[in-house]
């Protein structure tokens, strides 16, 4: 189902039919009062203050979304995901939009049974060039071709995994790769498209369909660390009477950010040959919370720029991998771990016995005990040698020296850095070496990650140094 070139029709707001166009530049709803009584009690400044006026604003809250609904001029349904938020010029009421999706009258939207998509990032997950085989006969000059073939190659839905969705829904995801053809281009007649397809395992409705779309989309945000990725509408299917699918809905979101200037960066991803069958246990962390995706660069570019914030980041995502990986106590002794027990039990024991003021701070107490662990530096350093195998040629490439007496070293200085930006330290001293030290740390997530969900000591380093352009010889 491909996008009007123009998105116009009738929506229905607060039980009036209004018409309507949508800005694509803006992403934006602009509702037409459809009489002048109507628009008169819009543009009534009364009207206005009343509006605003039924607004609580000490509750504290977001702005709130709503769904509005109509149909289109080429008779097809639209609805309109909006921020409850209307801007009103002279009666004239506009809408910022959060997502649109736009289906024809064959589609139940309790009932959906899956999406794909198409992107110049999914091009890059899969390249979609395994499609076809060419083959080129010189000429007797040997300074052109007599001719050139190119054939399709039968391909088969490759796959990526399952997921959990929602209650009593799981998701199993494909790579595929196609060719179309286009009679109207002499100089490009034939293009490879790779596509990926989510199917569910039950119908779902609109909501499943969303939270669906977030899903697959840190998906890329994670392969590719970065948030401007690109991989289109969703292409919204149900499953006929013959056991085809048929596409009759687009989802459609706006891009907020912006797309990347340089096409070469655009090649750093972690792509299907290594992930397969383990790509959605990324999706699995990041639905579970294991992951997060705030240290997660804007563009290629900006993965040169290393502000405070982003440096936070960095280390509170190392933290919570460290973490949900390791454990809060990973390399602590039997003896320690004995004896914070029974410090524990009797803090607790002298917490029964105080009241007011003395048992709140009891609690306090306690409650530090009990979450006291390692250190950053420690948490580090433990890491790095855990995961030496995978990280010693990044390491290297940027350090002189033995591995241990690298890692113990730049543990000690992140450690530093940590402490100091924990603290609001306005006069830490921050050096060149520091960024490197960040870096490998950036790469550490990933290792640390990928060799969780089940990829080899070869993926991994072959991962981390495609997504970091590091080009080393592996």
């Amino acid at each position: 189902m491909k996008k009007p070139e123009r998105l116009i029709g009738f929506v229905i707001l607060d039980d009036i039919e209004y018409p309507f166009e949508f800005e694509e530049k803006t992403f934006s709803l602009h509702l037409y009062p459809p009489a002048v009584e109507i628009w008169e009690k819009n543009s009534d400044p009364i009207h206005l203050f009343q509006a605003l006026s039924n607004q609580d604003h000490k509750n504290h809250e977001w702005v709130g979304q709503k769904r509005v609904e109509g149909i289109t001029s080429e008779s097809n349904n639209i609805i309109f995901c909006v921020l409850d938020s209307p801007a009103n010029f002279h009666g004239f009421i506009s809408f910022r939009v959060v997502w649109y999706f736009y289906y024809s009258k064959d589609l139940d939207i309790k009932r959906i049974e899956g999406f794909k998509i198409t992107g110049h990032d999914v091009n890059l997950f899969y390249p979609p060039q395994v499609a076809f085989s060419s083959k080129f006969e010189p000429n007797d000059s040997g300074g052109s071709f007599d001719r050139i073939t190119v054939t399709t190659n039968k391909q088969k839905n490759l796959y990526c995994g399952e997921y959990f969705v929602s209650d009593n829904v799981d998701a199993k995801v494909g790579v595929t790769a196609y060719i179309s053809h286009y009679s109207n281009r002499a100089a490009n007649p034939v293009q490879a498209i790779s596509a990926m397809t989510t199917t569910f395992s039950a119908p779902v409705g609109i909501d499943t369909l969303i939270d669906s779309y977030y899903d697959i989309v840190n998906f890329f945000k994670y392969i590719t660390y970065r948030n401007n990725v690109d991989i289109g509408d969703f292409e919204v299917f149900f499953v006929n009477e013959k056991n085809l699918r048929e596409y009759e809905g687009l989802l459609v979101f706006p891009n907020k950010c912006e797309p990347e200037s340089n096409e070469g960066k655009k090649e750093r991803i972690i792509a299907y040959n290594l992930l397969t069958d383990r790509s959605t246990k990324i999706i699995d962390a990041i639905k579970s919370k294991h992951m997060g995706l705030r240290h997660i660069c804007s563009s290629t570019d900006d993965q040169l720029n290393y502000p405070a914030s982003r440096i936070i980041m960095i280390f509170a995502e190392f933290e919570r991998e460290y973490r949900n990986i390791y454990g809060e106590e990973s390399f602590r002794s039997d003896e320690y771990l004995t004896v914070k027990s029974e410090v524990v039990s009797l803090i607790d024991e002298y917490f029964r016995l105080q009241k007011g003021k003395k048992r709140q701070y009891t609690k306090q107490i306690s409650d530090y005990v009990k979450k006291r662990d390692n250190s950053f530096r420690d948490n580090l350093m433990y890491a790095l040698r855990d995961n030496e195998d995978i990280m010693s040629p990044f390491v290297s490439k940027r350090y002189e020296g033995t591995y241990d007496v690298l890692v113990d070293a730049m543990s000690s200085r992140m450690g530093v850095v940590r402490n100091g930006i924990a603290h609001s330290h306005l006069d830490l001293q921050f050096d060149a070496v520091h960024l490197s030290d960040i870096k490998i740390i950036e790469e550490l997530i990933y290792a640390m990650r990928l060799k969780k969900i089940g990829l080899s000591l070869k993926e991994c380093q072959m991962a981390i140094n495609k997504l970091f352009a590091e080009y080393l010889a592996l």
